[in-house]
């Protein structure tokens, strides 16, 4: 898992992840919603570490599927 400084972002990096990502967020919106990313973040971290090799993965996709 990731180091406690890895975890946590500031308010001021939330900000700017928010409008970087175009969401135009109230302060209170952002305070609103830093809690839930927090809580969140640390899973997303670990979702990504894993490594899937080109082996690992099987997708078929079927249009005609009802």
């Amino acid at each position: 898992m990731a180091t406690p400084s890895e975890q946590s972002v500031t308010s001021e990096e939330f900000k700017l992840m928010t409008e970087r990502a175009g969401l135009g967020l109230s302060v209170v919106e952002l305070e609103e919603l830093k809690p839930v990313y927090d809580l969140y973040a640390p899973y997303i971290r670990l979702l990504h570490s894993i490594d899937l090799q080109a082996e690992d993965m099987g997708v078929a996709f079927n249009p005609d599927w009802t």
